[in-house]
């Protein structure tokens, strides 16, 4: 019974966001009583930390986990970004429930805590220092918001894909290789931006 309101919710929250989700429509989506939705999850931003904010916070750190050391960063550039694009496409409903928590203009103070992008913000802000030392070179800009924009260019070519190829999406493998190039020449040390492919 928790997993058909689970698996309601996602779906919801998905679709229509945390404000245009409702309890009544989350019980009857899940074929149970408003009551008994309450009785298991208490309120709509509880059942959004169990469904949505939990899950995503545990599936940034367990990549992050995956990722983070030394060897994955000089195994190449590809593969990380190949890893983080497949990681979003495995997870395309789950973000899309995550970005639309928050409609603009409400009021909820109660938002559930979404921190695993920090962290992951962080690991790859550090990492690309890293490079940089490596180099002797110190980054001409903040690379904290560098890598920030570079998530969004990944995850909205993802999540925002029949808006932004409405004529059908480009393989992944293009899609990667082109940000892979505009990240390395815009975010790397001069003397370690990739070569065009």
């Amino acid at each position: 019974m928790t997993e058909r309101i689970c698996e309601a919710s996602r779906q919801l929250f998905a679709a229509r966001g945390y404000s245009g989700a409702t309890t009544r429509e989350i019980a009857r989506l899940a074929d149970v009583s408003e009551t008994l939705l309450f009785r298991y999850f208490g309120d709509k931003a509880t059942l959004f930390d169990e469904v949505v904010a939990q899950p995503f916070n545990r599936l940034m750190q367990g990549f992050l986990g995956q990722h983070h050391t030394r060897q994955e960063r000089l195994a190449g550039q590809h593969d990380n970004f190949t890893a983080v694009y497949e990681m979003i496409e495995r997870n395309r409903e789950l973000f899309i429930a995550v970005i639309s928590r928050k409609d603009e203009g409400s009021e909820d103070t109660g938002a559930p805590s979404l921190n695993g992008l920090l962290g992951f913000f962080d690991a790859a802000t550090q990492a690309q220092l890293q490079r940089y030392e490596e180099q002797g070179e110190t980054p001409p800009f903040d690379l904290g918001l560098g890598v920030r924009l570079t998530f969004g260019m990944l995850a909205s070519s993802i999540l925002l894909r029949e808006w932004l190829f409405p004529d059908g999406a480009p393989p992944q493998e293009q899609l990667v290789s082109l940000i892979e190039q505009l990240v390395g020449r815009a975010l790397g040390p001069w003397g370690d931006a990739p070569t065009t492919r």
